[in-house]
């Protein structure tokens, strides 16, 4: 498995040293990696295969190529176990008796990576998960058109939420977080236009050989 680096992430580092959460930021970096672990142990358990692992400023995001012959009940587990994990460390540093001066920080950052990464929205497990739900009850390729439209339609009504909060609170980070979202789902939506594109000219071509 290759791991890539975003050279970015020192800009990153540098930004928050400035604005003295450097500290929470680590914290975080830290947790989204165990999340991405998850991942990844799970992933092998059904048969897939990773080929890549990026860190970037925004967290750490792992490639799997194969899932060998996994049904969607599978892919399911695999994409629900990374926030899981979250959701049980949370758990286990709110009970946990101990004096750890970012045990606050620990709690709500898992629970934040936790809910985000639940988000019904394209790339996010959320979205991937509401997905494979699609392709239970429908075919791949209208499963593909259903949750495209879905996690814009949420992504919109976020934006609304978000855009609120901006203007109440003036938090720069939030409005980070909304752009990295768009920016995500955009990316997504350019790789299923892609490869609906595909199979329209591979039906094509078939229906000529006919």
């Amino acid at each position: 498995m290759k791991i890539e680096i975003n050279l970015k992430i020192v800009f990153a580092i540098i930004l928050f040293l400035i604005f003295k959460n450097l500290n929470i930021y680590l914290v975080f970096l830290f947790f989204v990696l165990i999340h991405e672990i998850a991942h990844l142990i799970v992933g092998l358990m059904i048969g897939g295969k990773a080929e890549k692992m990026y860190i970037t400023p925004f967290g750490v995001s792992l490639e799997i190529y194969s899932y060998g012959k996994s049904s969607s009940l599978n892919k399911i587990l695999f994409y629900l176990s990374g926030p899981l994990i979250n959701f049980i460390l949370a758990i286990i540093f709110f009970y946990l008796k101990s004096d750890i001066n970012l045990k606050e920080e620990i709690i709500y950052t898992n629970i934040a990576i936790c809910f985000f990464n639940l988000l019904p929205i394209l790339p996010l497990d959320g979205g991937k998960i509401l997905k494979e739900i699609f392709n239970i009850l429908f075919k791949s390729e209208k499963a593909n058109e259903i949750i495209i439209v879905f996690s814009k339609v949420f992504l919109g009504i976020i934006s609304l939420i978000y855009s609120i909060l901006i203007i109440k609170v003036k938090n720069i980070y939030i409005l980070t977080l909304l752009i990295y979202l768009w920016y995500l789902f955009l990316i997504e939506e350019n790789k299923y236009s892609i490869l609906k594109k595909t199979r329209e000219e591979i039906k094509k071509y078939n229906n000529m050989l006919k």
